[in-house]
C-alpha cells in the first residue's frame, strides 16, 4: 500500500544522521518494521566502499534530475540514483539491518558568475527498496527534506550561537530556543 509506505518513510525521516547508521539502531528500526534510509560516510569504510562500487558499475534502479534551483548566489543541480544491494555482500552484523537500498545523490553547485564550480556525492543506506518511481520519490524526496532541517540547524547553532548559551534553567532554555525559532521565522517570510 503506497500510502503506508509514505507514512512509513515519513515518520523515519528525521534519523538521516549517518552517526545513527550503527547495527544496533538500523537492527532495530528494521525488526519493528520501520522504515530507515540513513547517511553513509567513508568512516563506515566497507559499506561505504561497497556503495561505491554499486554505483559505479551497475545500473540504477530508478533515477531522478531535479530542475536546478537557483539561490544563494548560486544554480544548484540534484541528481538521486538508487541501486539494489545484495544482503549476501554486507558484513554480518548488518544481517538484522534489511539493507536493501542504496542511494546515491549528486550536487553540482557553480556560482551565478560562473567562478567557482563544486560536486559533492553523497550515499544513503535504505531498509526498502523501492518497486516504482513514486516510492524512489519519496526516499529522495526524505533525503532532501533532511537537508533543509540540517540548514535550519546550522543556522541555530552557528549563526544564532545556540552552542553558545549553557544553563542549568530549563525555562531560560526553552525561551532562548523559542525566540530563536521565531527569530529564523521572521527572517524567512516573505516581505508582504
Amino acid at each position: 500500500d503506497a500510502g503506508l509506505y509514505e507514512q512509513k518513510l515519513t515518520a523515519s525521516a528525521d534519523r538521516l544522521d549517518a552517526l545513527r547508521l550503527i547495527p544496533l539502531t538500523v537492527n532495530a528500526i528494521h525488526l519493528a518494521k520501520g522504515v530507515s534510509v540513513v547517511g553513509l560516510k567513508p568512516n563506515q569504510e566497507h559499506l561505504y566502499r561497497y556503495c561505491l562500487c554499486t554505483g559505479l558499475v551497475d545500473k540504477p534502479i530508478y533515477e531522478r534530475a531535479d530542475t536546478p534551483r537557483r539561490g544563494h548566489g548560486r544554480l544548484e543541480e540534484r541528481t538521486y540514483s538508487c541501486f539494489g544491494l545484495n544482503p549476501l555482500a554486507l558484513a554480518l552484523r548488518w544481517r538484522d539491518s534489511g539493507m536493501a537500498t542504496c542511494i546515491r545523490v549528486n550536487r553540482i553547485r557553480q556560482k551565478l558568475d560562473g567562478t567557482h564550480r563544486s560536486e559533492d556525492i553523497s550515499y544513503f543506506i535504505s531498509n526498502t527498496q523501492p518497486t516504482t518511481q513514486t516510492e524512489a520519490d519519496e526516499l529522495f524526496d526524505a533525503i532532501r527534506q533532511h537537508w533543509r532541517i540540517e540548514v535550519m540547524h546550522y543556522q541555530r547553532d552557528v549563526t544564532l550561537s545556540e552552542d553558545a548559551l549553557k544553563t542549568g534553567n530549563a525555562s531560560v532554555s526553552r525561551l532562548m530556543s523559542s525566540l530563536r525559532t521565531l527569530t529564523i521565522n521572521l527572517l524567512v517570510l516573505p516581505t508582504l
